[in-house]
C-alpha cells in the first residue's frame, strides 16, 4: 500500500506543484507508450461516463457494496489511445463508509496494482486524500473494487476518484487553441 496524505497536510503550492508533477509524468508516459509528440496530447481531468462508462457523469459507487468484503464497484476496459492516472479520491458523503479501495488490471482485475486506505478520511473534516499515482496505459482493463465498513446501496456514496487522462486532440477536447 502506498503513502496517503489527507488534504491539510499538504499546502496549497505543494498541491499545485503535485498535480502538475502527476500530469507531466502522465503525459511523459503516454508519449514513449504510443510513439507520439507531446503536442499531440491533452491532459485533463477525468469524467465518470466519457471515460469510464458509468450512467452518468456524477462520481458514485456503481453497485451495492458488501459490509467487510471486497466488492468491485467498476471496469471499464480503455481504449488504446488513453491512458489514465489516479491520485486522489474525495468522499462527499456526511458519514464515509468506504475504508479500502483496491486498483487491479487485466481481464479479470487478477493483478493488484495498489491498495488504497481511505479510511483516514474518515476523520477528516475535509475528505478528501492523495495517494501514489496509479497509471494504466491504453487497452488495460481497470477494476475498481472497494471495501467498506457498512453496506451500502448502489450510487448513495459519493467518492470522487482525483484522475487524469492523456489522449490524443480531438477524442473529446476538439484542439489546442491556435
Amino acid at each position: 500500500m502506498g503513502r496517503v496524505l489527507m488534504a491539510r497536510e499538504l499546502s496549497t503550492s505543494q498541491l499545485i506543484s503535485m498535480r502538475d508533477s502527476i500530469k507531466a509524468q502522465l503525459l511523459a508516459y503516454a508519449v514513449k507508450e504510443s510513439g507520439k509528440n507531446a503536442s499531440e496530447f491533452i491532459v485533463r481531468d477525468a469524467l465518470p461516463l466519457t471515460d469510464f462508462g458509468f450512467t452518468t457523469e456524477a462520481w458514485v459507487n456503481q453497485a451495492v457494496q458488501t459490509v467487510s468484503t471486497w466488492t468491485k464497484d467498476w471496469s471499464k476496459e480503455l481504449p488504446k489511445s488513453k491512458f489514465v492516472m489516479f491520485y486522489g479520491a474525495i468522499n462527499h458523503s456526511d458519514a464515509p463508509t468506504i475504508i479500502l479501495a483496491k486498483f487491479a488490471v487485466g481481464a479479470n482485475g487478477q493483478t493488484v496494482k495498489d491498495i488504497v486506505d481511505l479510511g483516514r478520511m474518515k476523520a477528516e473534516d475535509v475528505v478528501k486524500c492523495y495517494f501514489e499515482p496509479i497509471m494504466y496505459k491504453g487497452g488495460d482493463t481497470i477494476h475498481v473494487s472497494l471495501y467498506p465498513d457498512t453496506t451500502i446501496a448502489i450510487r448513495t456514496e459519493p467518492l470522487q476518484w482525483l484522475v487524469f487522462v492523456a489522449e490524443p486532440y480531438g477524442e473529446v477536447i476538439s484542439g489546442p487553441a491556435k
